[in-house]
């Protein structure tokens, strides 16, 4: 060895600078790699706490144990669905589902006890029992020692998007069909589709109509005629209706269907077509029928009346033959009469239904108007009518004419059909929300092979019936038409051990449709 007092001590100095030099570079490496590492970390934290921020404020998030109970919910899930926290912590996630969807969530279970994600679309019950549709991935959160512990659930709202993909679908099949149609927000009632056909009627481009309401439109001249519109819809899922525009003497048949799809926002799609022709038509057709059956009824008054004296011999007497022949006449002019009194009736029925001439008429005044004026027809046939008991008060909407040919019309049919000194029932109830117009006879019964064609126009019973030589066999199409015009309907029961009951079930009169002075006298 070289000691120090050699020639050795200038390696020994060299030797120790480059140990200081390696020492000092391992250092500042090392603090370089320190300090890169913390970059990293940093890095990695704002990653997650920005995949951890958009998770929860674009997602709906919830936690469930293995069993598939809820354990946590991100706030946008309880924002999103309408929920508290209180209402869904402890709470089976299955109940959740729409119940055509229970089992799904049990599918997913299974699943992710097995380690496996699942991902799929998924309808969710809102608080309000509204449906949202969602796409939804379940995670299975496992432990340290490779457990299976909980499922995070992370959803993403798409009702708004499968909605505008449904109403895609539905308009496209109208875009070039040659009558107007529109798609409008039955609670606003703002325009969100029109066709080209109706772009055209209106001079508007698809960005304008977007802009425009139902009241913009030429199709809809009164505001509360649309919002009955929409609240049938609401109620039947479709709607008709004959709409006439006074300041474009324009007449539409609207035709209108709910065509909201699961949880997406309403939506009524309404095709208008002008009949506007057809309406013109209809009536110069019902205008030369009450010409023809009015000069008709004059001369065949006439007739019958000279037929009357004749028959009862104010003339002095005739012999057999010629009675007989006279009675025969004076029974074709009855049937004559009754034929175009009925027609008269229908046509009367008809001008009603166009003039919307409808007001709240009580069934129970109706029902003790009609026995008073059709007690002399029951005198005829031996016929008492009765009233059983009426619920008072049961105001319906129509007309006090056409309820005095409903109710002529079944009495004296039941009249027809009940023996010799029977009674006819005739009385109205309350049946939830509808109102019930009754008349029963005592009669045979309608035959089994006449019944599924009992309201068809020419309909005739038979032998059951007396005086069938005046039956025209329009009474009964004749109130079955009434009936479904003033929004109601017409069945029947019947057997030959208690005759036939005929049953008219219409709507009740809301209180806003009634006389103030009735709504107060019953309050």
């Amino acid at each position: 060895m070289v000691g120090l007092d050699g020639g050795g001590w200038p390696f020994a100095l060299g030797f120790t600078m480059v140990s200081l030099a390696l020492v000092a570079l391992g250092y500042i490496r090392t603090r370089q790699i320190l300090r890169f590492r913390d970059r990293m970390l940093k890095g990695q934290e704002l990653e997650i706490a920005f995949h951890r921020k958009a998770i929860h404020e674009y997602a709906l998030v919830t936690i469930t144990d293995t069993d598939g109970t809820i354990v946590d919910v991100n706030p946008k899930f309880l924002s999103t669905l309408g929920y508290r926290r209180e209402d869904l912590i402890g709470r089976p996630h299955r109940e959740l589902h729409v119940p055509e969807e229970a089992e799904i969530s049990d599918i997913i279970r299974e699943g992710t006890r097995r380690g496996a994600m699942w991902s799929g679309h998924t309808q969710m019950l809102r608080a309000d029992g509204t449906v949202a549709l969602t796409q939804t991935t379940v995670v299975p959160l496992i432990n340290e020692q490779g457990e299976h512990v909980k499922n995070m659930s992370l959803r993403v709202d798409i009702t708004k998007n499968q909605a505008e993909k449904n109403e895609k679908l539905v308009t496209s099949a109208f875009t070039k069909m040659l009558e107007a149609v529109v798609v409008h927000d039955p609670q606003t009632f703002k325009i969100v589709y029109m066709n080209e056909f109706a772009l055209h009627e209106h001079g508007w481009t698809t960005a304008e109509a977007e802009t425009k309401t139902m009241w913009d439109t030429i199709y809809v001249p009164d505001r509360e005629i649309m919002r009955g519109l929409c609240e049938q819809i609401d109620r039947d899922g479709k709607s008709t209706m004959v709409l006439e525009t006074p300041g474009q003497d324009r007449t539409y048949e609207a035709r209108s269907y709910d065509i909201s799809v699961g949880g997406s926002e309403q939506r009524v799609l309404t095709i208008f077509r002008d009949v506007t022709q057809n309406v013109v038509l209809e009536r110069e057709r019902n205008h030369l029928v009450s010409v023809i059956t009015h000069e008709l009824r004059t001369p065949l008054t006439s007739i019958k009346g000279s037929l009357g004296l004749l028959d009862a011999s104010a003339f002095g007497p005739m012999s057999t033959d010629a009675k007989s022949l006279v009675s025969i006449a004076l029974r074709n002019s009855d049937r004559m009469l009754e034929l175009i009194r009925d027609i008269l009736e229908a046509e009367k029925a008809g001008e009603i239904e166009a003039s919307g001439g409808l007001r709240p008429v009580d069934l129970s005044a109706a029902v003790d108007a009609a026995i008073t004026a059709n007690l002399g027809y029951g005198a005829q046939l031996g016929i008492e009518f009765v009233n059983p008991g009426t619920e008072p008060e049961l105001w319906v909407l129509g007309d006090d004419g056409v309820f005095a040919q409903i109710l002529a019309n079944l009495m004296s049919n039941a009249a027809k059909f009940s023996p010799d000194g029977g009674a006819v029932k005739v009385w109205a109830e309350r049946d939830g929300a509808q109102a019930v117009l009754l008349v029963r006879d005592n009669g045979n019964g309608i035959p089994a092979e006449l019944q599924p064609r009992l309201f068809d126009r020419y309909t005739q019973a038979g032998s059951g019936e007396r005086g069938q030589g005046h039956s025209s066999g329009l009474g009964l199409s004749i109130v079955k038409a009434q009936v479904e015009r003033l929004g109601g309907k017409i069945d029947f029961e019947t057997s030959p051990a208690q005759g036939t009951c005929f049953r008219v079930s219409l709507p009740l009169a809301t209180n806003e449709s009634r006389p103030f002075g009735e709504i107060a006298a019953s309050a």
